[in-house]
């Protein structure tokens, strides 16, 4: 069941059925549970007009992040959020949670908040002004990009756990001095506001140690503007467990909707409703008008020539001839004398001055112009595209690889940071199951073949019901359903279970890992079990619960799916197949059909498409321009035997020839074709055998060029005769 993405190209007139990003998650864990969650989206599913509006965070929502690693100096977590600002013009809402890690762990400059500080106000007091302007740094990034962005600075709830060293009211209390200068942060702030949750937690599941209260026992946390009380709950318990999944500072699924509803009904839901530009697309830029369509979130009025401004690639303002309704009051029309353009483009702004409204009466972005709360300011020219997440079948393993390359890549750095530089989950760059794993630093080999290119051979035969090779000793559909579906299932429950952290946080890995048990050759077994190993070191609070994987519990299928198998019962092996027709220079999906037509297609093996020599010059030699060349291994070569053929300081492939076969072709040969030419093969010895042939071409051959190479062919032959009957002698 997982979450890929679908990709649809947005379409002028669709964007009331078609998902519209609106609003972008930034921050640390609690931002990247809400993304996990899909929290978001089930509201905005939940709630009457905002069906298809959708969140992001996949690259910004990070686990553990503190306030400062944002910084272009530390990790620049700050490019992510502008990189996706940038890049879905639509978003106009940004919630964001941090802090709270700095304050638990500490900054460059300070230390973390400890009770010590309670007799030293002064070193709190440095700690949370430290940590506000890191803070209030990330928020000037954010509204630079664009006026037309609100912030929402969500706060956090009272936690689960008593850390000691101090009473829990003094530890709270401490937390809530913190919240509350994040508060005057977001009110010095033009288009930030601050959502309190201090006790949000404790009112909906109650409070525990050292007082037992029942939900709705305790104050609701204050709102905007008064925030009053503040804080709201008991600052002197710990929050209910049923409202965290780790006993500590994280909530539950169903803590962390109250959570995001909490920010909906103080500002998003508001905000949300306000019209809005989705699209301007320039439609035609011929003779002297250019012609654009501007496109809104719901029908809009009061739109005239006012409300916009052209400009050339020169930034210079060009005249407006125009504007008229052509679809609904949603879509307008907007023409643009271009005669005096130079540069040779044309550009068209929405400059928001209040006189666009929907039928309620609400003005374009919220009330406010220029750069001042609210602006509906738009200047994206140009579709964009927008693929959200979708659940896939378990099976569909390459959904899952990048589900899970597309939520860590924000994490790569880590990894990097760690040793493990050059470590990606991406389909197109996955190779992991080579057998070998170093620890220092961490290096995981892979065996030649990309990883999602051998989940493909899976996925292929768990959905064409029509695939059975049984017969010539090879797989069939029922066979890998069987085996896949039994170890799905004990891969998730070895990973917590549905509702554990792996298979919700984490989604597309134990997919991954199943694959792997599939795959079954050992390399690929001790993929899952070094990992589920590596997870026993986890701090148990937070609740990952991974068995250690056994593969005795699982079901095998290395005779039909590992490199050493054969799918097809063809007698050639998958690794066989990947080499000779899954080229460097082709693009992932070529190389993805070339191995499954090969893999899964006993009629298609190395050399079935290869065409002899017909002519008796194949051992190299002098060629006139515009010859067709082949050359041939000689004999002795093993049964099975692959080739695989090179041209020292040349690039064959980038020529265009089949590299795999015992003869390379190469037609109409030009003066460049001359060179070195070695191909690796199997001639029944022990290690691997190489050829070399030396192939001249020249603009014409003369008669004694002729005679040359009559004489050099006559050599070579005589030499390689001579060396063959001394080795078999």
């Amino acid at each position: 069941v997982i979450l890929f993405s679908v990709a649809s190209t947005t379409s002028l007139n669709s964007f009331a059925q078609e998902e519209v990003p609106r609003v972008l998650l930034v921050g640390d864990s609690w931002t990247g549970f809400m993304w996990a969650f899909r929290t978001f989206k089930e509201i905005f599913l939940e709630t009457p007009g905002l069906e298809n509006i959708r969140e992001r965070g996949s690259k910004t929502a990070i686990m553990g992040a503190r306030a400062f690693e944002f910084y272009p100096d530390e990790y620049n977590y700050i490019q992510n959020v502008i990189d996706e600002l940038n890049k879905y013009p639509t978003i106009d809402t940004v919630v964001m949670t941090i802090g709270g890690n700095d304050f638990l762990r500490g900054t460059p400059q300070t230390s973390r908040w400890n009770c010590d500080m309670l007799s030293h106000p002064e070193q709190e007091e440095y700690i949370i002004n430290n940590i506000v302007n890191y803070i209030e740094g990330i928020i000037d990034y954010i509204l630079a990009v664009r006026p037309d962005i609100r912030i929402a600075l969500c706060g956090y709830t009272f936690g689960g756990r008593d850390r000691g060293g101090c009473s829990i009211c003094d530890q709270q209390g401490a937390f809530a001095r913190f919240e509350q200068a994040k508060r005057a942060l977001a009110d010095s702030k033009p288009r930030v506001y601050y959502v309190h949750n201090l006790g949000l937690m404790q009112y909906h599941f109650g409070t525990s140690t050292p007082i037992n209260l029942p939900p709705q026992s305790v104050p609701y946390p204050g709102g905007y503007p008064s925030y009053d009380p503040f804080p709201g709950g008991d600052p002197c318990s710990l929050v209910h467990p049923d409202a965290l999944f780790d006993g500590d500072i994280h909530l539950s699924q169903a803590g962390y909707k109250i959570l995001a509803q909490r920010c909906m009904s103080e500002f998003i839901n508001l905000w949300l409703d306000y019209p809005k530009v989705y699209m301007i697309k320039l439609v035609s830029n011929q003779g002297e008008n250019a012609v654009f369509e501007v496109t809104f979130s719901e029908a809009v009025s009061g739109v005239d020539t006012d409300d916009f401004v052209a400009k050339d690639s020169n930034q210079n303002t060009l005249p407006l001839v125009s504007v008229s309704n052509i679809q609904g009051n949603k879509v307008y029309q907007v023409i643009v004398n271009a005669t005096g353009a130079t540069g040779g483009s044309v550009i068209l702004g929405v400059v928001d001055n209040d006189t666009i409204v929907d039928t309620t009466g609400k003005p374009l972005g919220g009330p406010g112009t220029g750069n001042a709360e609210g602006n509906g300011d738009f200047w994206y020219n140009g579709e964009w595209e927008y693929h959200d997440f979708v659940r896939y079948p378990d099976y569909e393993i390459e959904m899952g690889m990048w589900y899970l390359h597309e939520n860590l890549s924000a994490y790569y750095v880590l990894l990097g940071e760690q040793g493990a530089e050059g470590l990606s989950f991406s389909p197109e760059e996955c190779d992991l199951n080579g057998g070998q794993i170093s620890i220092e630093p961490i290096i995981i080999s892979g065996n030649g073949m990309l990883d999602a290119l051998e989940f493909a051979l899976i996925t292929e035969c768990y959905k064409n019901q029509d695939i059975d090779f049984t017969s010539r000793g090879g797989v069939s559909h029922q066979i890998t359903v069987n085996a896949f579906n039994h170890n799905m299932q004990r891969m998730i429950y070895d990973c917590g279970g549905e509702n554990g952290v792996v298979y919700t946080i984490f989604y597309g890995l134990p997919q991954m890992l199943a694959g792997y048990m599939t795959l079954g050759n050992q390399e690929s077994t001790m993929i899952p079990t070094v990992i589920s190993i590596a997870a026993q070191a986890i701090d148990p609070s937070f609740n990952i619960r991974v068995n250690i994987i056994n593969p005795s519990d699982y079901q095998l299928l290395s005779q039909y799916f590992g490199p050493e198998g054969d799918a097809d019962g063809d007698g050639w092996t998958n690794k066989q197949e990947y080499e000779y027709f899954v080229r460097s220079n082709m693009s992932y999906g070529e190389k993805k059909q070339a191995y499954l037509n090969s893999a899964l297609n006993p009629e298609v093996y190395p050399g079935y498409d290869c065409e002899p020599c017909r002519s008796s010059a194949t051992l190299g030699g002098i060629f006139e321009v515009g010859a067709d060349i082949c050359l041939r291994v000689p004999d002795p070569v093993a049964i099975n035997s692959t080739f695989k053929w090179s041209k020292v300081n040349g690039d064959l492939e980038a020529r265009g020839l089949n590299t795999h076969c015992r003869s390379l072709w190469i037609p109409n040969a030009q003066v460049e074709d001359s060179g070195i030419y070695i191909c690796e093969y199997d001639n029944g010895q022990k290690a691997p055998s190489t050829y070399t042939f030396h192939v001249t071409v020249v603009e014409e051959l003369s008669s004694h060029t002729t005679f040359a190479l009559v004489l050099l062919v006559i050599i070579i032959t005589t030499v390689f005769a001579f060396r063959m009957r001394r080795r078999l002698v």
